[in-house]
């Protein structure tokens, strides 16, 4: 249901990739490391549960000097979904993996029930990668 959301939030962080820092600044996470650059690009996963249904992310890479210094990771949340929480640990290892840098996994959630759900998933084990969410009220999360 939220891949549209994420697709438009792509298209917002390609035009101007510093709304993945404004958005990472609402959560409570810790400062971002000092960096000169970001990537935005989209991360895609079938779970093995539901393979015909693609699941999409939008990631941001922060660099300093070329090198990565971490990955934000966006998923927009309607309701909860433990089907799609399930996807946030892999999404996060396969990140850690190819980026070779931390991952915060910043999870928009619609409102305060939802966010409180997203925030049981924020201990992810000893992977270096957490999550946290955000409430983001707006007209289009009532859409």
């Amino acid at each position: 249901m939220s891949i549209e959301y994420n697709e438009l939030l792509a298209m917002l962080m390609e035009t101007r990739p510093e709304f993945a820092t404004e958005l990472y600044n609402f959560t409570d996470g810790p400062d971002l490391p000092e960096y000169d650059s970001i990537t935005v690009s989209r991360r895609t996963l079938t779970l093995p549960e539901q393979p015909g249904r693609l699941r999409v992310c939008v990631a941001a890479a922060y660099a300093k000097g070329g090198e990565r210094v971490i990955a934000l990771l966006f998923d927009a949340v309607l309701a909860p979904d433990p089907v799609q929480a399930q996807s946030w640990l892999q999404f996060m290892t396969d990140a850690q993996r190819t980026l070779s840098c931390m991952v915060a996994f910043v999870v928009l959630c619609r409102d305060a029930k939802t966010a409180r759900w997203a925030l049981t998933y924020s201990e992810v084990g000893d992977i270096g990668c957490y999550v946290l969410p955000v409430v983001i009220p707006s007209l289009l999360a009532s859409a």
